[in-house]
This record gives structure tokens, C-alpha cells and sequence, in this order.
């Protein structure tokens, strides 16, 4: 129900309304391996019906607005016809935007699949930076077991 889409935010950090079309989703920011179309149908029905969903969050780098976490909750919006929708803004670069959307879910809303977890790990372990960081750090981000970074790393 509604109840899963409650986000508990500190008091002085009000999600901003952003239009849909403010909102860059092209850069690679997206870490799912596939979007789930019946939940953005069911998130687009609850929209229309009045609920409430938790703010995306973007990163703005002083000209774009980047889509970061919550790529459902956007594309239902759009579905649903609305023109704006919440949003967590932090300040950041499209590149802070796609480590961040690396572990997002890993905690909350749709739950990823393994293919989703792999497509994280293997998107840092492909980044001349970030694959000289630790098999913990990445996990760490990715939102996965070491484990599970060590066994990515064999397969490439």
C-alpha cells in the first residue's frame, strides 16, 4: 500500500517540485538493467489516484538537474500525465549522479534483481577510477557482498 512509499526526511530538507522535463534521464544515470513496466503502471495508477510517493532524487551540477534514484517513480509521473513531481536535489556532477544511483535500491522501493546488481558492479569495475577501489568499497556502494563483487571480477 501507501504505506511503502513514506520517506522520512529530516524537517529543513523540503523536496522541491521539479518539471518532468527540468529532469536529464540520458546520462547513464540509470543502473537497473531493465525497467519494471507493470510497476510503473501500478505507481502511474496510484499517482492518478492521489498518492503520494517519496521525491527521486536528482543531482544538480549548476545546469542540469540528474536523475539519480527513482526511475519508476519518474517514467510513472510521466505516464500519469503529471507535469512536475518532488525531488530530493543535492548539489553534484552527473558522475556523482551514477555512483549514487549504483547502490540505490538496495534499501528501498523495488527490489533489485540480481542482473540490476551485477550491471552496478560490473558498471564500477568497467570505470578506470572506481575499479581501483577495494572489492569491499565498491560492495559498499554497489549495495552488494564483497562476495559478490569478487565472483563479477572473474567474469570479466
Amino acid at each position: 500500500g501507501a504505506n511503502e512509499w513514506q520517506l522520512i526526511l529530516p524537517p529543513d530538507e523540503e523536496p522541491m517540485k521539479l518539471k518532468l522535463d527540468q529532469i536529464q534521464i540520458d546520462g547513464g544515470t540509470q543502473s537497473r538493467a531493465a525497467l519494471n513496466e507493470d510497476v510503473v503502471a501500478e505507481y502511474a495508477e496510484a499517482i492518478t489516484a492521489g498518492a503520494d510517493m517519496p521525491p527521486v532524487t536528482v543531482f544538480q551540477d549548476g545546469k542540469k538537474y540528474w536523475l539519480a534514484d527513482g526511475f519508476h517513480r519518474y517514467f510513472a509521473h510521466q505516464k500519469a500525465r503529471a507535469v512536475e513531481i518532488a525531488a530530493d536535489v543535492q548539489c553534484g556532477t552527473k558522475r556523482e549522479a551514477i555512483l549514487h544511483s549504483l547502490g540505490a535500491n538496495a534499501h528501498h522501493g523495488l527490489r533489485r534483481t540480481n542482473e540490476d546488481k551485477r550491471s552496478a558492479v560490473m558498471r564500477m569495475l568497467g570505470d578506470k577510477e572506481w575499479k581501483t577501489w577495494s572489492d569491499r568499497d565498491i560492495a559498499k556502494t554497489c549495495g552488494v557482498s564483497h562476495s559478490f563483487v569478487s565472483a563479477s571480477e572473474i567474469l570479466m
